[in-house]
């Protein structure tokens, strides 16, 4: 199986959703088609999921190794410092709609804070481009 964008974002839904069976349904079916190829949107969904890891290691033992290998931190993390996720992104050749993927969430994050702040963030928009 090939994760797309949109299967992607639906999986991240359900790991954000209120109903905690649907974070262990979706971390259920990434257990079931997890492999390194996959790296990328496993990070992505470890990032901005909001689920803990023990949850992870709990429902998704391949695809929670998969994350080990390349991230470190502790038990009870689910969010890591954005530029180490990024950098793992990149160092590990992850897909590049996965990097797009991460860097939407993460400037849609973003731009969530500067709201907070008080920027009027409906008066400039944030655009984040890969280089070729």
């Amino acid at each position: 199986m090939n994760f797309n964008k949109e299967e992607t974002k639906n999986l991240l839904n359900m790991l954000r959703s209120s109903d905690k069976e649907n974070s262990i349904i979706a971390l259920s079916c990434l257990d079931n088609f997890s492999k390194k190829e996959h790296l990328g949107e496993l990070l992505v969904l470890y990032q901005f999921g909001m689920t803990p890891a023990e949850i992870w290691e709990k429902n998704c033992k391949k695809g929670f190794k998969h994350i080990k290998k390349v991230l470190p931190f502790k038990s009870s993390d689910y969010r890591l410092p954005s530029s180490k996720v990024f950098n793992e992104l990149v160092n590990n050749n992850c897909s590049k709609q996965s990097i797009e993927l991460y860097l939407e969430l993460f400037t849609n994050e973003f731009s969530n804070h500067l709201y907070a702040m008080g920027y009027p963030t409906d008066k400039f928009d944030i655009q984040i481009k890969i280089k070729e």
